[in-house]
């Protein structure tokens, strides 16, 4: 399997998007789409989800069979556990919540569930046609045993008997129909107490995005989760994937297997596929983390090509709202080691480069390089947004300033801003330099010039409201007139990519609250 996932909880695609991007994956060696439709299409399950634009069943049976024709596997990705709050956030459906005014997850316990999932499961299958897999999510619950009825179920046995009871319950129609269901990993993982009792006929997406084989560091799921070296990983962990960390012995000098999950569950009886990310958690609004994509998509996709592993899929999480088009470099990354399967990642970039823009200089990931570092109200956490896909009140900004002089780091953000200036604005000229030089792509080098010039604007306001306005207000106004600008031509940009109702939903994530802060302060 060399798939993609199109992810339409936040980035609401439209069809002609879509029908270009689909042509160019297929060009680029692509057998498989992981479809997240979420609120994109008018489901008749829950009508109240959707967008009066959203797609119609029709449109979006257009998009399946030019998939289908390009010879790539059309698979429904559909949320069954968490990320639910496309779902929960209505009132209609607060009987489903594990927890009462937790919007991001049903409860596994409770009947209705069960009845609401598997009809629109039905939907999907009625939608999609003839299918070999079902991707019924099933990550990230992390409220599993919070209410009084899983409470009870979880201390009679546990939280991995909780999870794997649910699991294999949404699976079993399916597998009934001979679809191969498939789930993401990390719970499995996170609690593998009863892991022997899930279904060897449920597939597992491994998905890891912040390792890359020249950390010499692993990713642990659980109570421990995060990154960690050979000398810090904690001790249960060792003992019970040693195997699969260290498949050529535990002796000084080895650095662990950076995929051992995937190991570890091939090992259990799962067919496995690894799971990078070109778009994750961390990112600006306005770029990714270029290097930290590229070297995750790499090491992943060489290690599915492992006879004993059945491919890769780059994930691309649209919560982060910056366009596929700054995602290229990654999504080529398939193509490239399909080609040439024992070249390295500097050879990519070389390859890229040339291909791209006719050239033979690295100043295009110099360039990326400077933007990849998250500043203050220009990644996600600091503008007050989440896949609730809620309005940020106009005073958010205000009330993170605030917060942020209470916590006595004023001076630590005015200090990361001010870096985070001048590294934006030497971006851009290593920008305008590669396309005065290059002899073709210059479409794709005025888009990452604009989303430069947006760090650059973003900045530039940080450090003008960490000083509390005490600058000019010439300054000010300067710094809101170029938002003003920026802001239209992105829109102008994402126009033809995202449908209306959440175009305007972008928008006001990335310029609302920031532009609020400005005119307040500027007394306008």
């Amino acid at each position: 399997m060399r798939g993609f996932h199109i992810d339409m909880n936040t980035a609401q695609f439209k069809g002609d998007y879509l029908k270009k991007w689909l042509k160019e994956l297929a060009k680029l060696g692509y057998d498989t789409i992981i479809w997240e439709i979420e609120a994109n299409v008018k489901w008749d399950t829950c009508p109240e989800c959707s967008p009066a634009d959203a797609m119609s069943k029709t449109e979006f049976k257009e998009l399946l069979k030019l998939s289908a024709k390009l010879g790539m596997e059309n698979i429904p990705l559909f949320q069954t556990l968490a990320h639910c709050e496309y779902v929960l956030k209505h009132d209609k459906y607060k009987n489903l919540m594990e927890l009462q005014g937790e919007i991001s997850q049903y409860c596994p316990q409770n009947p209705e569930v069960l009845k609401f999932t598997g009809k629109w499961i039905d939907e999907y299958l009625e939608l999609f046609g003839k299918i070999k897999y079902f991707h019924i999510g099933a990550d990230e619950a992390r409220f599993l045993g919070k209410c009084g009825k899983c409470r009870e179920y979880v201390e009679e046995k546990s939280v991995s008997q909780l999870y794997i009871d649910y699991v294999n319950k949404v699976s079993e129609p399916l597998i009934k129909n001979k679809i191969i269901p498939i789930i993401w990993a990390d719970m499995a993982l996170s609690h593998p107490e009863a892991l022997e009792k899930l279904s060897r006929k449920i597939m597992l997406f491994d998905w890891i995005y912040s390792v890359r084989r020249i950390d010499g560091e692993v990713q642990v799921w659980g109570e421990t989760n995060g990154k960690h070296g050979r000398n810090d990983i904690p001790k249960h962990i060792s003992d019970l994937y040693k195997k699969y960390l260290y498949p050529n012995g535990f002796e000084y000098g080895r650095v662990p297997e950076t995929f051992y999950t995937a190991d570890y569950l091939a090992d259990k009886g799962f067919k496995v596929v690894t799971c990078p990310g070109s778009s994750s958690y961390g990112d600006n609004v306005f770029s990714p983390r270029n290097w930290y994509h590229m070297t995750n998509t790499f090491d992943s996709f060489q290690k599915g090509m492992s006879k004993h592993l059945f491919g890769s899929v780059l994930t691309s999480w649209t919560i982060h709202l910056f366009p596929w088009e700054l995602q290229l470099s990654c999504i080529e990354i398939p193509s490239f080691l399909k080609k040439y399967p024992k070249k390295n990642i500097e050879e990519f970039q070389k390859y890229f480069v040339n291909k791209h823009f006719g050239l033979k200089d690295d100043n295009l990931w110099k360039a990326c390089g400077l933007l990849s570092i998250e500043s203050l109200f220009a990644y996600t956490d600091s503008l007050g947004f989440d896949k609730s896909l809620m309005k940020v009140p106009e005073s958010y900004v205000i009330d993170k300033l605030k917060k942020i002089s209470e916590e006595g780091r004023t001076g630590q953000e005015l200090e990361n801003s001010e870096i985070r200036l001048k590294e934006y604005k030497e971006a851009l000229k290593l920008f305008e330099k590669l396309e005065k030089n290059a002899k073709k792509g210059k479409d794709l080098i005025k888009i990452w010039k604009l989303f430069a010039r947006n760090l650059i604007n973003r900045a530039e306001a940080a450090i003008f409201l960490l000083k509390n306005g005490t600058g000019t207000k010439k300054d000010g106004q300067k710094i809101l007139k170029e938002l003003h600008k920026l802001k239209i031509e992105t829109e102008e940009f994402y126009k033809n990519e995202i449908i209306p109702s959440r175009l305007k939903d972008y928008m006001h994530w990335m310029y609302g609250s920031i532009e609020y802060t400005l005119n307040r302060s500027l007394g306008e």
